[in-house]
């Protein structure tokens, strides 16, 4: 179900995200937010997440799989992203809970995501509109048949799409040879946001780049991204010689 009513999905969340985004984003999405380490991705995610729901009565889930609840508020806190009510933190906790006692087997952790997604629209209904996981390659790490888990990631794609979210997840990469698509993760999306690490004439500059983004006319320019006082913003393209 997509989303109605005047506000805009992405283009108002970061502050010059519109420069990248020509237009908006609909419901439902999978979208991959990739990138190298220390390139904003969870920052970028939960200002999206963040910033959209503050003026909704809408609700989303962040996932955050790599460290607890508690330490992922604080980081944010630390960069002047700002938090809201429509925004629950959940993490590897919440995940355990759902494991059944006594299975002595390596749990499906996909399956278990799933069924906590589940649960949680069970409670909000169609008012949970957003969800992020933090991150894919923490998930991975948690599984043993590589092979098996790519197939599944299909099946959860389109199992959120059915229940109209819009989802990010976060993904571990960078742009090899200025492909975006390095895995089945990036086929499968209908988006692909690149966050990355630029470092010309030795001055490291981050930048976020839009490699797909399905049904939205956007720019495939790098932007240049800086944090200032009230978290993330977008300024304009980046100029490498």
């Amino acid at each position: 179900m997509a989303h109605s009513g005047a506000y805009r999905l992405l283009r108002d969340t970061i502050s010059g995200l519109d420069r990248v985004l020509r237009t908006d984003v609909d419901s439902p999405k999978v979208v991959l937010v990739i990138g190298p380490p220390g390139s904003m991705k969870t920052s970028f995610c939960f200002s999206v997440m963040s910033k959209h729901l503050s003026s909704t009565d809408q609700i989303g889930m962040y996932l955050t799989l790599e460290e607890n609840a508690d330490s992922h508020m604080k980081n944010m806190k630390s960069i002047g992203v700002s938090f809201t009510n429509n925004v629950v933190i959940a993490d590897f906790t919440d995940i355990r809970e759902l494991e059944e006692v006594g299975n002595e087997d390596s749990p499906d952790y996909i399956m278990l995501i799933e069924k906590l997604v589940r649960n949680f629209r069970q409670k909000h209904g169609k008012s949970f509109t957003m969800l992020a996981i933090d991150s894919l390659g923490a998930l991975y790490s948690l599984m043993d048949d590589s092979v098996s888990v790519r197939k599944s990631m299909y099946h959860f794609f389109k199992n959120m799409r059915d229940m109209g979210l819009f989802t990010m997840l976060i993904m571990e990469g960078s742009v090899s040879e200025g492909k975006f698509y390095s895995g089945s993760e990036a086929f499968l999306s209908d988006g692909v946001v690149y966050l990355g690490m630029d470092s010309t004439k030795g001055k490291i500059t981050r930048f976020v780049q839009v490699g797909k983004m399905r049904a939205c006319e956007h720019s495939m320019e790098r932007h240049a991204v800086e944090i200032g006082k009230s978290g993330l913003q977008v300024l304009g393209p980046l100029l490498s010689n």
